[in-house]
């Protein structure tokens, strides 16, 4: 009885720290869950596609390609070091576009961030 007791625990413990694997940023409304920092910003996928892709310029990313229509976006570029740079756009409402960026094969925080920035400072000019 007291393994079935210890067992059960350890289950409990483990699956709540499974749970705390997505995590809240410091900006409002984005989140890091497993290295995909995703947010939300106020235009259109077509309009927040450009501006990604504005956003890497920018930030000096290599081999900047994208593609985009009115419901969704993808833009991709690579890092000096060469890590690859994925941000995919979609249609979340009537003028607003979740915007998921991840950098190399864990994530990069502080280059999601600068990219979000550089988005809303792009999609200000609109």
């Amino acid at each position: 009885m007291k393994t079935a007791v210890l067992y059960l625990s350890l289950l409990c413990l483990t699956a709540g720290t499974l749970t705390l694997a997505g995590c809240s940023t410091d900006q409002p409304g984005a989140t890091n869950t497993l290295g995909f920092y995703t947010t939300n910003v106020n235009a259109t996928p077509d309009k927040t596609t450009t501006a990604a892709y504005k956003a890497c310029e920018d930030l000096k990313l290599s081999y900047i390609n994208s593609n985009t229509s009115k419901i969704d976006g993808k833009v991709t570029a690579k890092t000096a070091q060469g890590d690859d740079v994925v941000i995919d756009i979609a249609q979340s409402g009537d003028g607003v576009s979740k915007v998921t960026i991840h950098v190399g094969t864990t994530g990069d925080n502080a280059i999601s961030r600068q990219l979000v920035d550089r988005i809303n400072s792009h999609l200000s000019w609109f």
